[in-house]
């Protein structure tokens, strides 16, 4: 497996992921920071982390594999993408070349990557929640 950068043009694939689990992807409300995993077949995990700037929390968001993706590869994408994104946060710096101290990283996420998160240390939720979404007019 490899990560790189995600791409726009990446997004009618990952989108069909989306829709392939009743979600929606919004591009215009995707982060810069996208990182795409990628096995012999092509495109297989995506996930887009996102900087608060008025405190030190960042998150993740939109993680999705290529549809049928067992749960062993899932989870060997998403720890490539955690290590990626560890070592991003890490590397943050301001325009005077501080170290930018994000300590905190949230994710929502699917139950079976939850336990899986709950033994790598994590604090889980109990809950399980919805995501909603208002546009402004």
């Amino acid at each position: 497996m490899t990560i790189r950068a995600y791409q726009p043009d990446d997004f009618p694939i990952v989108e069909q992921w989306a829709k392939a689990r009743n979600m929606v992807l919004i591009p215009q409300l995707l982060s810069k920071n996208g990182f795409l995993v990628e096995d012999e077949h092509g495109p297989l995990a995506v996930a887009w982390c996102y900087l608060t700037f008025d405190c030190p929390l960042a998150y993740v968001d939109h993680l999705f594999t290529r549809p049928r993706t067992s749960l062993k590869k899932g989870l060997a994408a998403w720890r490539l993408i955690w290590r990626t994104i560890q070592a991003y946060l890490l590397n943050l710096r301001d325009c005077n070349g501080n170290a930018l101290s994000y300590k905190i990283v949230r994710v929502f996420t699917c139950p079976e990557l939850s336990r899986f998160l709950k033994s790598d240390g994590w604090k889980v939720s109990a809950k399980t929640v919805q995501q909603a979404i208002y546009a402004i007019p």
